[in-house]
Protein backbone atom coordinates (compact mmCIF):
# COMPACT_ATOMS: atom_id res chain seq x y z
CA UNK A 1 0.00 0.00 0.00
CA UNK A 2 1.73 3.50 -0.99
CA UNK A 3 2.52 6.03 1.99
CA UNK A 4 0.56 8.94 1.80
CA UNK A 5 3.49 11.14 2.11
CA UNK A 6 4.86 9.09 -1.01
CA UNK A 7 1.80 11.01 -3.25
CA UNK A 8 3.01 14.20 -4.88
CA UNK A 9 6.82 13.19 -5.15
CA UNK A 10 7.75 13.97 -8.85
CA UNK A 11 8.46 10.67 -11.22
CA UNK A 12 12.22 11.44 -12.17
CA UNK A 13 13.56 9.90 -15.02
CA UNK A 14 16.55 9.54 -13.91
CA UNK A 15 16.46 6.19 -11.80
CA UNK A 16 19.37 6.43 -9.82
CA UNK A 17 17.64 9.87 -8.37
CA UNK A 18 14.42 7.90 -7.74
CA UNK A 19 16.16 5.07 -5.61
CA UNK A 20 17.71 7.65 -3.30
CA UNK A 21 14.30 9.09 -2.76
CA UNK A 22 12.66 5.51 -2.57
CA UNK A 23 15.12 4.99 0.28
CA UNK A 24 14.42 7.57 2.28
CA UNK A 25 10.35 6.66 1.81
CA UNK A 26 11.20 3.60 3.17
CA UNK A 27 12.88 4.89 6.15
CA UNK A 28 9.68 6.72 6.61
CA UNK A 29 7.21 3.59 5.91
CA UNK A 30 8.91 1.51 8.50
CA UNK A 31 9.20 4.81 11.52
CA UNK A 32 5.37 5.35 10.91
CA UNK A 33 3.58 2.07 10.73
CA UNK A 34 1.85 1.21 13.85
CA UNK A 35 -0.18 -1.95 12.60
CA UNK A 36 0.13 -4.17 9.93
CA UNK A 37 -2.38 -7.02 8.76
CA UNK A 38 -2.39 -8.57 5.63
CA UNK A 39 -2.41 -5.69 2.93
CA UNK A 40 -3.59 -2.78 5.19
CA UNK A 41 -1.37 -0.57 6.95
CA UNK A 42 -2.36 2.07 9.81
CA UNK A 43 0.00 5.16 9.60
CA UNK A 44 0.53 7.40 12.68
CA UNK A 45 1.59 11.18 11.75
CA UNK A 46 4.63 12.69 13.90
CA UNK A 47 7.56 15.04 13.36
CA UNK A 48 9.41 12.59 12.40
CA UNK A 49 7.10 12.87 9.23
CA UNK A 50 8.37 16.64 8.27
CA UNK A 51 12.31 15.69 9.38
CA UNK A 52 12.61 13.41 6.77
CA UNK A 53 10.54 14.25 3.79
CA UNK A 54 12.46 17.17 4.10
CA UNK A 55 15.30 15.17 3.71
CA UNK A 56 13.89 13.51 0.88
CA UNK A 57 13.25 16.86 -1.09
CA UNK A 58 16.78 18.63 -0.05
CA UNK A 59 18.36 15.22 -1.46
CA UNK A 60 15.73 15.66 -4.72
CA UNK A 61 16.98 19.42 -5.08
CA UNK A 62 20.45 19.37 -4.01
CA UNK A 63 21.36 17.81 -7.24
CA UNK A 64 20.48 17.78 -10.82
CA UNK A 65 17.69 14.62 -11.85
CA UNK A 66 19.43 14.30 -15.60
CA UNK A 67 22.21 12.17 -16.30
CA UNK A 68 23.67 14.37 -18.72
CA UNK A 69 26.64 16.37 -17.58
CA UNK A 70 26.13 20.01 -15.94
CA UNK A 71 24.82 22.33 -18.34
CA UNK A 72 28.55 24.18 -20.30
CA UNK A 73 28.85 27.76 -22.00
CA UNK A 74 27.51 27.60 -25.90
CA UNK A 75 27.78 31.25 -27.06
CA UNK A 76 25.31 33.69 -27.86
CA UNK A 77 25.06 32.22 -31.41
CA UNK A 78 22.98 29.58 -30.28
CA UNK A 79 20.60 31.56 -28.44
CA UNK A 80 19.42 33.40 -31.85
CA UNK A 81 18.47 29.93 -33.42
CA UNK A 82 15.11 30.16 -31.23
CA UNK A 83 15.29 33.39 -29.64
CA UNK A 84 16.07 35.40 -32.72
CA UNK A 85 14.20 39.05 -31.48
CA UNK A 86 15.73 38.91 -28.18
CA UNK A 87 19.07 39.00 -29.53
CA UNK A 88 18.21 41.29 -31.95
CA UNK A 89 17.22 43.45 -29.23
CA UNK A 90 20.43 42.89 -27.39
CA UNK A 91 22.51 44.12 -29.88
CA UNK A 92 21.36 47.15 -29.64
CA UNK A 93 21.28 47.79 -25.73
CA UNK A 94 24.33 48.95 -23.81
CA UNK A 95 24.60 45.40 -22.50
CA UNK A 96 25.95 44.19 -25.90
CA UNK A 97 29.32 45.72 -24.93
CA UNK A 98 29.85 42.77 -22.65
CA UNK A 99 30.53 40.66 -26.12
CA UNK A 100 33.02 43.49 -27.13
CA UNK A 101 34.84 43.64 -23.77
CA UNK A 102 34.98 40.57 -21.27
CA UNK A 103 36.44 42.21 -18.53
CA UNK A 104 32.98 43.96 -17.94
CA UNK A 105 31.35 40.58 -17.04
CA UNK A 106 34.45 38.10 -16.61
CA UNK A 107 35.11 35.45 -19.09
CA UNK A 108 31.19 34.50 -19.80
CA UNK A 109 29.80 37.21 -22.19
CA UNK A 110 26.45 37.50 -24.01
CA UNK A 111 23.55 35.67 -23.29
CA UNK A 112 25.16 33.47 -20.52
CA UNK A 113 26.51 36.14 -18.59
CA UNK A 114 22.88 36.86 -17.29
CA UNK A 115 21.01 33.60 -17.83
CA UNK A 116 23.79 31.42 -17.01
CA UNK A 117 25.22 27.80 -19.31
CA UNK A 118 22.71 27.14 -21.98
CA UNK A 119 23.93 24.13 -23.32
CA UNK A 120 21.13 22.12 -21.43
CA UNK A 121 18.49 23.93 -21.88
CA UNK A 122 19.50 24.22 -25.78
CA UNK A 123 19.73 20.41 -26.09
CA UNK A 124 16.11 20.38 -24.42
CA UNK A 125 14.71 22.14 -27.79
CA UNK A 126 11.87 23.63 -26.15
CA UNK A 127 10.46 20.20 -24.28
CA UNK A 128 9.61 22.09 -21.13
CA UNK A 129 9.35 18.21 -19.63
CA UNK A 130 12.94 17.84 -20.18
CA UNK A 131 14.83 18.16 -16.98
CA UNK A 132 17.54 20.41 -18.97
CA UNK A 133 15.47 23.19 -19.94
CA UNK A 134 14.72 24.77 -16.38
CA UNK A 135 18.18 24.78 -16.06
CA UNK A 136 18.93 28.38 -17.67
CA UNK A 137 18.18 31.57 -15.60
CA UNK A 138 14.13 32.79 -15.93
CA UNK A 139 14.21 35.80 -14.10
CA UNK A 140 10.32 36.05 -14.69
CA UNK A 141 10.29 33.00 -12.32
CA UNK A 142 12.77 34.00 -10.00
CA UNK A 143 12.92 34.68 -6.50
CA UNK A 144 13.58 38.78 -6.35
CA UNK A 145 16.34 38.31 -5.08
CA UNK A 146 18.24 35.85 -7.10
CA UNK A 147 16.61 37.88 -9.97
CA UNK A 148 18.50 41.06 -8.95
CA UNK A 149 21.75 39.29 -7.74
CA UNK A 150 22.69 38.88 -11.52
CA UNK A 151 21.72 42.83 -12.18
CA UNK A 152 23.98 44.06 -9.02
CA UNK A 153 26.70 41.70 -9.97
CA UNK A 154 27.54 44.42 -12.33
CA UNK A 155 25.60 47.04 -11.10
CA UNK A 156 26.53 47.60 -7.94
CA UNK A 157 28.55 51.51 -8.08
CA UNK A 158 27.31 54.75 -8.47
CA UNK A 159 23.19 55.06 -8.40
CA UNK A 160 23.19 51.46 -7.42
CA UNK A 161 25.61 51.71 -5.14
CA UNK A 162 22.68 51.44 -2.10
CA UNK A 163 20.16 49.33 -3.53
CA UNK A 164 20.42 47.03 0.09
CA UNK A 165 19.01 49.73 1.71
CA UNK A 166 16.12 50.76 -0.85
CA UNK A 167 13.17 50.34 0.11
CA UNK A 168 12.24 48.51 -3.38
CA UNK A 169 14.67 45.78 -2.30
CA UNK A 170 13.19 45.73 1.12
CA UNK A 171 9.79 44.81 -1.14
CA UNK A 172 11.44 42.20 -3.38
CA UNK A 173 10.98 44.21 -6.25
CA UNK A 174 12.93 42.84 -9.20
CA UNK A 175 14.92 45.39 -11.56
CA UNK A 176 12.85 43.72 -14.39
CA UNK A 177 9.55 45.12 -13.20
CA UNK A 178 11.21 48.60 -13.85
CA UNK A 179 14.26 47.44 -16.56
CA UNK A 180 13.85 45.73 -19.68
CA UNK A 181 16.80 44.52 -21.59
CA UNK A 182 15.43 43.34 -24.28
CA UNK A 183 12.52 45.44 -24.87
CA UNK A 184 13.03 48.48 -23.54
CA UNK A 185 9.49 51.46 -23.89
CA UNK A 186 11.46 54.60 -23.23
CA UNK A 187 12.60 56.73 -26.06
CA UNK A 188 16.11 55.69 -27.19
CA UNK A 189 16.35 53.06 -25.02
CA UNK A 190 17.50 55.31 -21.75
CA UNK A 191 17.73 53.69 -18.94
CA UNK A 192 15.92 50.61 -20.94
CA UNK A 193 12.48 51.11 -18.71
CA UNK A 194 9.59 49.66 -19.19
CA UNK A 195 7.50 52.86 -19.73
CA UNK A 196 7.63 55.36 -21.52
CA UNK A 197 9.58 57.99 -18.82
CA UNK A 198 10.43 57.39 -15.59
CA UNK A 199 7.78 59.37 -13.73
CA UNK A 200 4.87 57.17 -16.06
CA UNK A 201 6.61 54.14 -14.97
CA UNK A 202 6.75 55.31 -11.02
CA UNK A 203 3.10 56.23 -10.98
CA UNK A 204 2.13 52.76 -12.00
CA UNK A 205 2.45 51.74 -8.02
CA UNK A 206 2.48 55.35 -6.31
CA UNK A 207 -1.05 56.27 -7.13
CA UNK A 208 -1.52 58.48 -4.61
CA UNK A 209 1.19 60.49 -6.26
CA UNK A 210 -0.71 60.43 -9.41
CA UNK A 211 -3.79 61.82 -7.50
CA UNK A 212 -1.76 64.51 -6.23
CA UNK A 213 0.15 65.52 -9.17
CA UNK A 214 -3.53 66.08 -10.71
CA UNK A 215 -4.21 68.52 -8.59
CA UNK A 216 -4.10 71.96 -9.64
CA UNK A 217 -0.90 73.35 -8.36
CA UNK A 218 1.83 70.51 -8.83
CA UNK A 219 5.37 70.48 -10.20
CA UNK A 220 6.10 69.98 -13.54
CA UNK A 221 6.06 66.40 -14.03
CA UNK A 222 2.85 66.18 -16.12
CA UNK A 223 4.32 68.76 -18.85
CA UNK A 224 7.76 67.01 -18.85
CA UNK A 225 9.55 69.46 -17.06
CA UNK A 226 10.84 67.22 -14.62
CA UNK A 227 10.49 64.09 -13.52
CA UNK A 228 10.42 61.95 -10.27
CA UNK A 229 13.98 60.75 -10.45
CA UNK A 230 15.26 64.13 -10.43
CA UNK A 231 14.20 64.06 -6.97
CA UNK A 232 14.15 60.54 -5.64
CA UNK A 233 16.89 57.77 -6.66
CA UNK A 234 14.92 54.49 -7.16
CA UNK A 235 17.85 52.62 -6.18
CA UNK A 236 18.13 53.57 -2.80
CA UNK A 237 20.04 56.41 -0.85
CA UNK A 238 21.36 56.94 2.57
CA UNK A 239 17.77 60.35 3.03
CA UNK A 240 14.95 59.05 4.06
CA UNK A 241 12.34 58.62 0.94
CA UNK A 242 15.01 57.89 -1.45
CA UNK A 243 15.80 61.63 -1.90
CA UNK A 244 18.72 62.67 -3.68
CA UNK A 245 19.83 65.19 -0.85
CA UNK A 246 20.15 64.68 3.15
CA UNK A 247 17.21 66.25 4.05
CA UNK A 248 13.98 67.73 1.92
CA UNK A 249 15.19 71.27 2.11
CA UNK A 250 18.36 70.83 0.77
CA UNK A 251 16.54 69.17 -2.48
CA UNK A 252 14.50 71.83 -2.76
CA UNK A 253 17.12 74.79 -2.37
CA UNK A 254 19.40 72.90 -5.23
CA UNK A 255 16.71 74.57 -7.17
CA UNK A 256 15.14 77.68 -5.51
CA UNK A 257 18.11 78.71 -4.65
CA UNK A 258 16.73 82.20 -3.84
CA UNK A 259 14.98 80.88 -0.44
CA UNK A 260 18.64 79.41 0.48
CA UNK A 261 19.82 81.83 2.79
CA UNK A 262 21.29 82.55 5.33
CA UNK A 263 19.33 85.19 6.03
CA UNK A 264 19.13 88.45 8.86
CA UNK A 265 16.27 87.31 9.90
CA UNK A 266 15.47 83.68 9.72
CA UNK A 267 11.78 82.21 9.25
CA UNK A 268 11.85 78.88 11.43
CA UNK A 269 9.25 76.28 9.86
CA UNK A 270 11.43 77.44 6.64
CA UNK A 271 14.77 76.38 8.36
CA UNK A 272 13.13 73.39 9.46
CA UNK A 273 11.86 71.54 6.56
CA UNK A 274 9.72 72.85 3.37
CA UNK A 275 7.43 70.29 3.66
CA UNK A 276 5.80 72.30 6.54
CA UNK A 277 4.15 74.74 4.37
CA UNK A 278 4.34 73.05 0.94
CA UNK A 279 3.17 69.69 -0.21
CA UNK A 280 5.45 69.18 -3.28
CA UNK A 281 3.83 66.53 -5.19
CA UNK A 282 0.08 68.65 -5.52
CA UNK A 283 -1.80 70.88 -3.91
CA UNK A 284 -5.37 72.81 -4.70
CA UNK A 285 -4.21 75.67 -3.28
CA UNK A 286 -1.47 78.30 -5.09
CA UNK A 287 2.78 77.52 -4.23
CA UNK A 288 1.61 74.00 -3.39
CA UNK A 289 0.86 75.22 -0.16
CA UNK A 290 -0.52 72.28 1.96
CA UNK A 291 -3.64 74.28 3.59
CA UNK A 292 -5.18 77.33 2.59
CA UNK A 293 -4.18 81.03 4.11
CA UNK A 294 -4.57 82.37 6.49
CA UNK A 295 -5.31 79.09 8.00
CA UNK A 296 -2.01 77.95 7.41
CA UNK A 297 -0.54 80.25 9.28
CA UNK A 298 -2.62 79.94 12.21
CA UNK A 299 -1.99 76.63 12.04
CA UNK A 300 1.27 77.95 14.59
CA UNK A 301 0.34 81.65 14.58
CA UNK A 302 -2.39 81.14 17.51
CA UNK A 303 -1.45 83.98 19.13
CA UNK A 304 -0.13 87.33 17.33
CA UNK A 305 -0.04 91.50 17.30
CA UNK A 306 -3.27 91.29 15.44
CA UNK A 307 -6.25 88.65 15.91
CA UNK A 308 -4.95 85.76 15.04
CA UNK A 309 -8.12 84.23 13.55
CA UNK A 310 -11.25 85.64 11.88
CA UNK A 311 -13.44 84.29 14.24
CA UNK A 312 -11.84 86.18 17.45
CA UNK A 313 -12.83 89.73 15.56
CA UNK A 314 -15.24 88.80 12.63
CA UNK A 315 -13.66 91.49 9.61
CA UNK A 316 -15.20 90.77 6.56
CA UNK A 317 -12.95 93.53 5.26
CA UNK A 318 -9.95 92.05 6.35
CA UNK A 319 -6.80 92.21 3.81
CA UNK A 320 -6.26 88.35 4.80
CA UNK A 321 -9.63 87.53 2.86
CA UNK A 322 -8.66 88.16 -0.40
CA UNK A 323 -5.46 87.80 -2.75
CA UNK A 324 -2.20 86.81 -0.94
CA UNK A 325 -3.56 86.63 2.48
CA UNK A 326 -0.59 87.24 5.10
CA UNK A 327 1.86 87.50 2.60
CA UNK A 328 -0.11 90.50 1.00
CA UNK A 329 1.94 92.17 4.18
CA UNK A 330 4.53 89.67 5.36
CA UNK A 331 6.24 88.71 1.74
CA UNK A 332 9.50 87.85 2.45
CA UNK A 333 7.92 84.60 4.10
CA UNK A 334 10.47 82.67 3.80
CA UNK A 335 12.99 85.15 5.26
CA UNK A 336 14.57 88.57 5.54
CA UNK A 337 17.61 90.22 4.88
CA UNK A 338 16.43 94.10 5.54
CA UNK A 339 17.63 95.51 8.98
CA UNK A 340 13.86 95.83 10.11
CA UNK A 341 12.69 92.57 8.36
CA UNK A 342 12.04 90.99 12.03
CA UNK A 343 8.63 90.41 11.17
CA UNK A 344 9.10 89.87 7.23
CA UNK A 345 7.35 93.08 5.48
CA UNK A 346 10.16 93.70 3.64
Amino acid sequence: MQHPVWRGVPDSKDESCRLTAARFMRILVRANVTESRGDSMKYRRSPFDAVLLGCVLVAWGGEPCWSQSPPTNIGSQACKECHEDQWNHFQSNPHTRAEMDAKLVGDVVGCESCHGPGSAHAEAAGDSSNPGFATIRNFKKAPAMEANQACITCHNGGEQAFWSQAEHAKRDVKCIECHSVHNPKSPGGAGLLTAKDASQLCLKCHVDKQIAMARTAHMPLREGGMSCVDCHNPHGSVSPHNLRAQTTSELCISCHADKRGPMLWEHAPVREDCLNCHDPHGSNNPQVLAGKLPFLCQRCHITTRHPSTLYDSPDLGSNRLFNRSCVNCHSQIHGSNHPSGKFFLR
